[in-house]
């Protein structure tokens, strides 16, 4: 994307210049200035007055001529007594302002009407793209803002001078994709921007769904006190459509050959409380074109519908999955003749049956309490086969697990046989270049995943051998050694969360979002933390270790690294969350070694592999995925394909180091069923597809109405109009009673610039030669006529 060519917010309009003296502007009293003139008369009335005794003989010429040289020479010093300075004041035209803020949260990508198309969203940007920019622009300029949990302009365009914003994706940059709508907030950013006194009006285009930040009242307050009008322009509407949807689906990712799970769907509803309905779970074949033909029910509820937003769960327990591969399960909700949207009734998740389970090896420096705890918990699941390697092993000990190993993997293939590996404050120095280099092949090539737990024994003294470089670059970290700063207290600190790591399923500690935040809440926090310098590029921050300045040293991150998967753990602490219970620290274990070994799943596949790095985020989250193909080449065709049927082609980058291995990403706009595409690579194929669910953020799914209320109270409040849009509608009366009600706010101002030091070193110069002349003149003068 190119950048923002932002007009500026003033002109220099004229240049002029004015001479003052430093010594007269320097005097503070009333009684200075003029003692300094009677001083200076006097000064010159002794100069004619001992000129005019001694010339008394003389004729009158030469007596005038003496004094006015006498004069002259005392004019000069006094000149430049007094500190004459040139200084240039620029005349600056302030252009009238007004700025446009468009709601991009997450409820805006809403459809309120039988059109899933027509979303709020898409009303928004008609309405900025209609004729409100150039109606307004006609006498001030423009900045249009983009607002959500933060704020920021997007396009300037400049009614004075005519000016053009040259950023042809600005539209592209106003689809929702926040998880908060922090209205008050971004009126008062807007407020307070550019220079004071120039700010015509405020336009707002929203919903009115605020649900953080500051409280519209109090940024109401502060635009009337700088006589700002907020005008408003109501998207969506109060009495959403009679309408059930299926808001989410959970079920597991990966599941084994006729073993019982579960499955939790969610309905919400407007307007069918009290409504019963029957809920189906279907088994599909693939995420192809037949696949709904080809469905197969496997179990059937029914279920009570709730309030208007409120969400139903209802559970499916699965028996098993006879056969190992991918599916696709799909909760369908039969609507009641009622419903207002087919679309939305219909949520389905991929699920891999695999018949095998999860190769595990540990690679610990010496058997720390996260070893320990770790080790246990993956022994214990029947999904997991877990091997060790213990630096500090001595001959015959016993571990708990199937496997100790002596020595790190001698070859590809014995490495190959591994899914995941957990290094716990390893001596890398153990391993020689060979078997570094054999472990990153592992990665990049085979899909291996790779977690790196730091810790407080080795971690200095293998980040200070360059040897160990290859490790190093596994890393999503540029890590730093103990040494060079703090990294442990006597009090814990909690973790805060990235949006990334919120978004991040395989670092919940409950089946939702919200609950996992809760817990993870409740969590007091870890001791330490390996400093880093900062995250790697193309690596993903999940949580920092909580700071005022919200910039803690970062405690969890991951990266794709070729078609492998890598995860850095500050501490060997994750263990302290079992003071929240067991099955919290459970959970995160086998989540986050099945998140690394994703990619594993499908090795050896003839097509390539397709690996998200997600699979469920939030609508306007980011889909980032890797393409890794056979053999190197040209990229395929690949396209991003929404919930209602649209497919946007999606841009792979090479990665330069890896041949066949891509990298691409998208922004999600919209709820629902989302999927990755990927053409054929070889004839006989079929398209590689991958699923994600996208959902609407918990506070933005609470209250989805049009707020009348609160967009009307900022209009009143600070003398603003208020204005409802309606798809199809005309904007041209809502544009003209903005516009009518816009006061012109532009100005000029004079800035003082610097002083003229050339005029100064001219001035000086020339009243030295007047001074110097003068006198010399005067003494010749004298001279001739013979006086003393």
């Amino acid at each position: 994307m190119q950048p923002l060519a932002f007009s500026p917010l003033f002109a220099v309009a004229a240049v002029r210049h004015r001479m003052s003296s430093r010594l007269l502007d320097g005097f503070d009293e009333w009684w200075q200035t003029p003692a300094w003139w009677i001083v200076v008369v006097a000064i010159a009335a002794v100069a004619v007055w001992m000129v005019r005794r001694d010339a008394v003989e003389l004729p009158r010429p030469v007596a005038a001529l003496l004094a006015a040289l006498r004069l002259a020479a005392l004019a000069a010093i006094a000149v430049a007594v007094l500190d004459v300075q040139r200084i240039a004041e620029h005349e600056i035209a302030l252009p009238s302002r007004v700025a446009v803020l468009v709601d991009t949260s997450a409820s805006m990508s809403l459809a309120d009407g039988d059109d899933s198309t027509a979303t709020r969203a898409t009303l928004a940007r008609q309405f900025v793209e209609s004729s409100l920019i150039e109606e307004v622009r006609r006498h001030h300029d423009v900045s249009v803002w983009r607002f959500d949990a933060d704020a920021e302009p997007v396009l300037r365009v400049s009614g004075t001078t005519g000016d053009e914003a040259t950023l042809l994706e600005w539209p592209a940059r106003l689809e929702p994709r926040g998880a908060e709508t922090r209205l008050g907030e971004a009126v008062l950013r807007a407020v307070e921007s550019g220079p004071a006194g120039t700010l015509a009006g405020v336009v707002v285009v929203s919903d009115g769904g605020q649900n953080a930040g500051v409280d519209p009242r109090s940024a109401a307050a502060g635009a009337a006190r700088g006589d700002v009008a907020v005008h408003v322009v109501g998207v969506g509407s109060e009495t959403l459509p009679a309408n059930v949807r299926v808001a989410d689906l959970v079920a597991p990712a990966r599941v084994f050959p006729g073993d019982r799970f579960a499955v939790a769907g969610f309905l919400q509803a407007q307007g069918l409380a009290g409504e019963r309905v029957r809920i189906e779970l279907e088994e599909r074949a693939a995420d192809g074109e037949a696949a709904e033909t080809t469905a197969r029910v496997l179990d059937t509820v029914e279920a009570v519908l709730g309030g208007d937003g409120e969400l139903v769960p209802v559970r499916f327990d699965v028996a098993g999955l006879a056969t190992a591969g991918r599916r696709m399960l799909a909760v369908r909700v039969v609507p009641p003749s009622a419903d207002r949207s087919p679309a939305d009734d219909v949520q389905a998740a991929d699920v891999e049956v695999v018949d095998r389970v999860t190769q595990v090896l540990l690679m610990a420096g010496g058997p720390s309490r996260e070893y320990q705890f770790m080790r246990n918990v993956l022994e214990r699941d029947k999904s997991f086969a877990v091997d060790v390697l213990l630096g500090t092993a001595t001959s015959g000990i016993s571990q708990d697990a199937r496997r100790i190993l002596d020595d790190f993997p001698a070859s590809d293939e014995a490495l190959g046989d591994y899914d995941a590996i957990l290094a716990f404050d390893y001596d890398w120095r153990r391993l020689d270049p060979a078997a570094q280099a054999r472990l990153e092949r592992w990665v990049a090539g085979e899909s291996g995943g790779l977690v790196l737990v730091a810790g407080g024994v080795f971690a200095d003294a293998w980040l200070g051998d360059p040897r160990s470089a290859t490790i190093r670059g596994l890393h999503p970290l540029e890590l730093r050694r103990r040494g060079d700063a703090t990294a442990t207290g006597d009090e814990p600190r909690r973790l805060a969360f990235t949006r990334e790591g919120r978004e991040a399923e395989f670092l919940w500690l409950e089946g939702t979002a919200g609950a996992s935040d809760a817990l993870w809440q409740e969590f007091r926090g870890v001791y330490a933390c390996q400093p880093s310098a900062a995250a790697k590029p193309g690596a993903t921050v999940f949580a920092r270790l909580a700071a005022a300045d919200g910039d803690g040293p970062i405690y969890l991150a991951g990266q794709f690294y070729g078609s492998g998967s890598v995860v850095a753990v500050g501490s060997g602490e994750l263990w302290r969350l079992r003071v929240l219970g067991d099955a919290a620290y459970e959970r995160l274990v086998a989540q986050l070694v099945r998140h690394v070994s994703h990619g594993r799943l499908l090795r050896g596949a003839r097509r390539g592999r397709l690996i998200v790095e997600q699979d469920r985020v939030p609508v306007g989250g980011s889909v980032r995925f890797r393409l890794v193909m056979p053999a190197a080449g040209p990229p395929p065709t690949c396209r991003a394909v929404s919930p209602d049927g649209m497919r946007t082609p999606v841009s792979l980058a090479t990665d330069p180091a890896r041949p066949g291995t891509f990298a691409g990403g998208f922004v999600v706009s919209r709820e629902g069923g989302w999927l990755v595409e990927v053409d054929p690579i070889a004839t006989g194929d079929e398209c590689m597809t991958r699923r994600i669910q996208v959902q609407l953020p918990d506070r933005e799914l609470v209250n989805p109405r049009l707020d009348r209320g609160t967009l009307s109270r900022l209009a009143e409040a600070t003398g603003g109009t208020v204005g409802f849009l309606d798809a199809g509608g005309a904007f041209d009366d809502v544009v003209a009673a903005i516009a009518a009600r816009l006061p012109d706010r532009s100005r000029r101002d004079y800035e003082t610039g610097a002083e003229d030091l050339r005029f100064k070193r001219a001035l000086n110069a020339v009243l030295l030669t007047i001074g110097v002349g003068c006198l010399c003149l005067e003494w010749i003068v004298r001279r001739l006529a013979r006086l003393a």
